[in-house]
């Protein structure tokens, strides 16, 4: 069992957030960022249960030998999940080495529970060609499934080392699976995680921008870059990240330079050149952003990491 409580944003502490899944973070919003995170092994598969305080983009994959159910026990704004939109009370269900993006909107408490695909068939649930799904519930089973699953989760939570321990893990494994298995069969409504041709082009978009971090980039180059019209770039991204391309961008950038100064063994260039090495050409604002995201000073953040 652990838990943990970030009061600074760290991508290297929060890329394996979910067990065994390789993800890269990034706060998406200004602000101090606090994170409380909890995960707990419970025999063949694993829990882990979090809520950022800022709004969250997740890229990468599950792990290649789980299948990974999420779920929005708590969630103030609308999120995305490879451009479908998630709401609270919504449920995942992904297969083994999914690759994601996932936006979640700030103090969004979502919970992820890996397992193996033989114990899920065992609950007479057929997967019979199927691919990452969403499901979504009527009013009632939100309130059953929130519920059934938030009073385990919880008690797991405030459970001590010593009653973790005591636990039949093998047991509470099940149980929860069962649950999970059990809404399945009574989702409202259902929608496949389909790659179709927007999706393919929001990545397009995503993959120039992370390519060209570091370089000056106009809207018409993404205009050219997928032959469709600013709105259209605008909208398309916008539907797929849940944010627009720019300010995600910014916020690469951003990220992109923390990870530099953060990194103790780096050879160390000045703060100005490496900002501008990111695509910042005017300093002071750079100075302000980096701020009011991390809360801190570029300069601060090289100190904190090498004292």
């Amino acid at each position: 069992m652990k838990k943990q409580i970030l009061t600074c944003f760290d991508s290297d502490q929060l890329n394996e957030v979910v067990k065994g899944a390789s993800l890269e973070l990034h706060q998406m919003d200004r602000g101090s960022f606090q994170a409380n995170l909890f995960s707990t092994s419970l025999g063949k598969g694993t829990l882990d249960i979090g809520q950022y305080s800022r709004s969250i983009l997740s890229e990468g994959s599950f792990s290649p030998d789980f299948m990974t159910f999420g779920f929005l026990l708590d969630a103030k704004g609308e999120g995305r999940l490879n451009g479908s939109l998630v709401m609270e009370h919504d449920m995942s269900l992904s297969e083994e080495g999914t690759q994601l993006e996932h936006y979640l909107a700030p103090n969004t408490l979502w919970s992820s529970f890996q397992f193996k695909r033989e114990d899920l068939l065992k609950t007479g649930i057929s997967l019979s060609g199927q691919s990452s799904t969403i499901y979504r519930f009527n009013k009632k089973m939100q309130q059953n499934i929130s519920l059934k699953l938030g009073n385990v989760f919880a008690y797991l939570k405030n459970a001590d080392h010593n009653q973790i321990s005591s636990l039949n893990s093998s047991m509470i494994y099940n149980h929860i699976l069962s649950l999970y298995a059990h809404s399945i069969s009574h989702a409202h409504s259902y929608s496949p995680l389909k790659r179709n041709e927007s999706t393919f082009l929001a990545k397009k978009i995503y993959a120039y921008l992370q390519d060209h971090a570091g370089e000056p980039i106009q809207m018409i180059d993404l205009t050219a870059l997928i032959e469709k019209s600013e709105r259209t770039v605008e909208r398309l991204f916008k539907k797929y990240f849940g944010i627009p391309p720019y300010t995600y961008l910014k916020f690469h950038r951003l990220h992109l330079i923390r990870k530099h100064l953060m990194q103790r063994d780096s050879s160390f260039i000045s703060i100005t050149q490496l900002a501008m090495e990111n695509g910042f050409m005017e300093i002071g604002y750079f100075g302000r952003e980096y701020k009011r995201t991390f809360g801190e000073t570029p300069s601060e953040t090289l100190k904190n990491n090498r004292e």
